[in-house]
């Protein structure tokens, strides 16, 4: 019998001496790679059988097959118990042929040290199609902007979650450029022990969650809402029978999990850069799910907010964003009441007086020097050039892509507050003595909203990476590097503009499905998005 090695999987796998270290050895932590953990003592005093001889024990023993698998050997046991901590090697390497650029574009001839392992080059790969780094000069705090350091640092026991969690996001949005059903089937399976592993790090007795767990916890909110749109019909199925999500009632229970995780963390959050811009990131997809679904914000929303400084533009925008949302709620409480015959309808007015107070508010904050943008005529980006894509009459040119996706957030939550005042006035108007001032109110609402309308469509070029920030036209064949996140980031905006129900205009409706449908190309997204306000 040959002699086995000790050594751990990643080691194993590349032929090279292991130092054995426990809980991880220090080649992978060198190579900045998870050590998946040593072989039991078991497998080291017993060779497995052959896949021959398995064949043939089965087909001699047929009977016994139900009986043996309620017999399993204490062994066998116990590396199931510590699948988490030793994932199989299927969750990290795969014969199935992955396309990947080279990990070295700059260099001539390839190095002759190894280069990173795959799943590496994948998750860089996605992370530089996501993140965006903050910019001084625009003052944009940027999108995922902790997770390339985050992810350096989980090579220790606890902080599993948030690698799997990447890993699983990454191949299943490298399934979609490869149309690949068995990537899309590994990063379910990733995202099973990104599961597990946030489980047992939650479960540890009087620990406050940490930055791992929190950034684990937004990716498993991505890939979710992502990778259920992202898949065929059949895996559909088989996913929604599985214990990773087994109906369709779970979606948007990760986001149940950010809120109580940010409950957990307190106000001690606030006092660490990074646990600030955690927060930010978290509440922020907190806050426009709870606005898109028109539910009720978190309780703990206003004294969270309280506490942070009005001149930062992104508390100002979190602090509108909550503001609109608390008014929407009350008007449909009134609406409801009002319908059941609770309450007269003239109580609706000092209600209207306070939204168009509301936004007044929020229009003039943004009229300050650093939210200034530029308006150019799609005749004067054109110059003479053929477009393939759609572009509006008139395009805005922000400072980088994050600000524009600030302005169209604002832009949203004002068309979500005019669409609800002028539900407001319509009840009104049904119930009360015609009033001049309240058909012209309605019609202003409608402008509005279709102004709004417009400006986001405006910043569509810019968002896909079409143009730069100077109006430039993108150079080269391949689509601009923000073109992922930008797509992503206008998924929202559009969504609410398409919508049967919106004020918006048909023409418009008819642009922002266009819009759709290339957002549709450029995510992967390539079902009906029945649970698109969750993004």
């Amino acid at each position: 019998m040959s002699h086995r090695s000790r050594g751990c999987l990643r080691c194993r796998q590349r032929r090279v001496k292991c130092d054995r270290s426990r809980p991880s050895c220090q080649r992978c932590i060198a190579r900045n790679e998870l050590c998946v953990g040593y072989r039991d003592e078991g497998d080291l005093m017993f060779q497995h059988e052959t896949a021959k001889v398995v064949l043939k024990s089965q087909a001699s023993t047929p009977s016994n097959s139900s009986s043996s698998s309620s017999s399993k050997s204490p062994r066998e046991n116990r590396t199931r118990s510590r699948s988490v901590e030793r994932a199989p090697e299927s969750a990290f390497s795969s014969t199935t042929p992955v396309n990947l650029p080279a990990a070295f574009p700059w260099l001539k001839d390839p190095p002759k040290t190894e280069s990173a392992s795959k799943d590496e080059q994948i998750a860089n790969i996605f992370m530089e199609k996501y993140v965006l780094l903050p910019c001084n000069e625009s003052s944009s705090p940027g999108f995922l902007e902790h997770l390339p350091c985050l992810f350096k640092e989980v090579n220790i026991e606890g902080r599993y979650a948030l690698r799997f969690a990447v890993q699983a996001c990454a191949l299943a949005d490298l399934s979609r450029e490869q149309s690949s059903e068995e990537l899309v089937e590994r990063s379910l399976e990733l995202y099973g022990y990104a599961l597990s592993a946030l489980g047992q790090s939650l479960a540890e007795k009087n620990k406050t969650p940490d930055d791992y767990d929190l950034m684990a916890v937004v990716m498993l909110d991505i890939f979710e809402v992502n990778t259920l749109h992202n898949c065929t019909q059949p895996t559909k199925l088989t996913l929604l029978r599985t214990i990773f999500m087994p109906d369709s009632s779970t979606t948007g229970a990760h986001a149940q999990g950010m809120a109580h995780i940010l409950r957990l963390r307190g106000q001690e959050q606030f006092h660490d850069p990074r646990g600030w811009g955690l927060f930010r990131l978290a509440h922020h997809r907190l806050q426009k799910q709870y606005l898109a679904k028109q539910l009720s914000p978190l309780p703990e929303s206003q004294g969270w907010l309280d506490k942070l400084n009005d001149d930062m533009a992104s508390v100002k925008l979190e602090k509108d964003g909550l503001a609109i949302n608390q008014v929407c709620q009350q008007a449909n409480q009134l609406l409801s009441s009002i319908n059941a015959g609770d309450t007269e309808a003239h109580r609706l007015l000092d209600l209207i007086d306070e939204m168009l107070r509301l936004d007044q508010e929020a229009t003039h904050w943004r009229k300050k020097p650093e939210w200034n943008f530029q308006s150019r005529a799609r005749d004067e980006v054109i110059e003479n050039r053929e477009s393939n894509f759609w572009l509006p009459e008139s395009i805005q040119l922000h400072p980088d892509l994050w600000m524009a996706y600030e302005w169209n957030y604002h832009r949203t939550a004002r068309i979500i507050l005019h669409q609800k005042l002028v539900a407001c006035l319509e009840k009104v108007n049904t119930a009360l003595p015609s009033d001049s001032r309240v058909v012209s109110r309605t019609t202003e609402s409608v402008s509005t909203v279709q102004s709004l309308a417009g400006e986001v469509l405006a910043t569509v070029p810019q968002s896909f990476g079409d143009i730069d920030h100077l109006g430039r036209w993108h150079a080269g064949s391949k689509a601009a590097r923000w073109q992922a996140v930008g797509a992503y980031l206008l998924l929202w905006p559009i969504k609410i503009i398409k919508s049967r129900s919106a004020l918006t205009t048909g023409s418009q409706k008819e642009d922002a499905q266009r819009v759709f449908e290339r957002i549709r190309e450029c995510t992967g997204i390539k079902s009906s998005l029945g649970a698109l306000s969750e993004i």
